[in-house]
């Protein structure tokens, strides 16, 4: 939200330049994360998305699902309980970072972080300052799981999250029953964008669900190929559309009932301004001329 907001001056007067930042930004990463390091807004400024976001109303399921994967290093304060968290992070063998299953199905693809890099790690942008880990675990914004499970629970579903075998790219965790096939197969991708509109384009092998790991709420409505569809919660915080095999075009619209009721309102008021105006028009070119005196 904050990127390419007016400034009273120039912005590099607020933030100096950060040469990894801008570089992970050239390439699109989907989402990053810093560690002990970089709050959010800042990352914000090059362009970069930060899966830790930076809000003043911190929507718990949202944060339930963040805390799964927070390391113990993370600062925790009453507000904005996400802006310093740090992941739980370890090593592969080939110096690759490895982070928490919630994370890879957030789609976070590089952990920053400053000072030296960790031991036997192999970043993929250095700085003067920064450093940047790519995750290969990464999945992609929108994706079809293998499987869908019901948990309705939400202690249990978070536990299931929180697991080291949880895999999201076979399994996902539904609120309420869903007829699919035993495995789901298919491809996703983001057409088009704005910050109240997703496109994506679906081709399934099988019926499945698709998920935008984005946050669910109940402003957000979907239609398939133009047809209104539900959005399912899924993986107790992001949102999941049942799609049919073949070609689909899918589309979320982030369109609360409180701002359809705000227009109705407003158009409810309007007419009753325009009448009232007319009835006094009207009532004084009726009304009798005075007589003269």
């Amino acid at each position: 939200f904050a990127h390419n907001r007016s400034a009273q001056c120039d912005p590099s007067l607020y933030y100096s330049t950060v040469p990894v930042l801008e570089e992970v930004a050239k390439i699109n990463p989907q989402r990053i994360i810093g560690a002990q390091c970089l709050p959010p807004s800042v990352a914000a400024m090059c362009g970069l998305r930060d899966v830790r976001g930076y809000d003043s109303v911190d929507p718990k399921r949202m944060i339930s699902l963040l805390q799964i994967a927070a390391g113990p290093q993370s600062k925790k304060y009453d507000y904005a309980l996400a802006q310093w968290l740090s992941p739980k992070a370890t090593l592969g063998e080939d110096g690759s970072v490895r982070l928490s299953p919630v994370l890879d199905l957030l789609g976070v693809r590089y952990v920053i972080g400053r000072g030296l890099s960790p031991p036997q790690s192999r970043p993929a942008f250095t700085g003067p300052d920064y450093w940047a880990l790519e995750n290969p675990a990464v999945l992609p914004r929108a994706f079809v799981p293998a499987r869908v499970e019901v948990e309705p629970d939400d202690a249990l579903r978070l536990a299931k999250l929180a697991s080291p075998q949880f895999d999201p790219r076979e399994v996902a965790y539904v609120e309420s029953p869903i007829s699919l096939p035993a495995t789901s197969r298919g491809v996703v991708s983001v057409v088009d964008e704005t910050p109240a509109r997703v496109v994506l384009n679906a081709t399934l092998e099988t019926s499945g669900l698709v998920i935008l790991a984005d946050s669910w709420d109940a402003g957000w409505k979907a239609r398939l190929d133009g047809k209104p569809v539900p959005i399912l919660r899924t993986d107790h915080a992001l949102r999941g559309v049942l799609v049919p095999a073949g070609n689909s075009e899918l589309e979320f619209r982030y369109q609360p009932d409180s701002f359809t009721l705000g227009l109705n309102l407003f158009a409810l008021a309007f007419i009753a301004l325009v009448i009232q105006a007319g009835i006094i028009w009207r009532s004084r070119a009726t009304a009798p001329a005075s007589p003269a005196r």
